[in-house]
């Protein structure tokens, strides 16, 4: 069965991220509390900067930073997790000493492997509070998150972004 895309254009994607701003100021997730962490970033970088700045507080943007993870045709081994190690550490005077929140944020969470795995080692090594948001989720990803943009079926589109180009790690 071929899938029919699911194309996020360029006001489509502003249009989720307006409500997800909306939604976590709603519920008092702002940078006086929360730290960004992209994850994805060559997907997801487009989510992580402009929530940065839409979640300011008192004049202070969130601090935030990017992990990269695993394409679906690759699995977690040594290089990824020692890669995400040194960002968390580099970055961990942010969260530790003040205990602010994670916001996880990712563009399209399909499958959801790389979020679970993320999660999880965040919550074994760091006893911060760790959200997640995607701008676009799929109905049966393993991985649920707290913030969806929007769902969609993978089993009958197939996620793509306005600023994306085909690459091999998706055949």
């Amino acid at each position: 069965m071929i899938r029919k895309p699911k194309y996020i254009n360029a006001n489509r994607e502003f249009e989720l991220l307006i409500e997800l701003r909306h939604r976590l100021l709603v519920d008092g997730i702002n940078a006086g509390n929360t730290i960004i962490v992209t994850v994805s970033t060559d997907y997801s970088s487009v989510v992580g900067q402009y929530l940065r700045h839409a979640l300011s507080f008192e004049r202070d943007i969130c601090d935030g930073f990017g992990i990269d993870v695993p394409f679906p045709d690759e699995k977690w081994d040594k290089n990824y997790i020692t890669a995400m190690d040194l960002a968390l550490d580099a970055h961990s005077h942010l969260f530790r000493s003040n205990k602010k929140g994670l916001l996880l944020v990712e563009a399209g969470v399909i499958r959801g492997g790389n979020y679970t795995y993320v999660t999880n080692y965040l919550k074994e090594r760091y006893d911060n509070k760790v959200l997640t948001l995607a701008l676009c989720e799929n109905i049966d990803s393993v991985f649920k998150s707290d913030y969806v943009g929007e769902y969609y079926d993978n089993k009958v589109e197939d996620l793509t972004f306005w600023w994306e180009e085909d690459n091999k790690h998706w055949d």
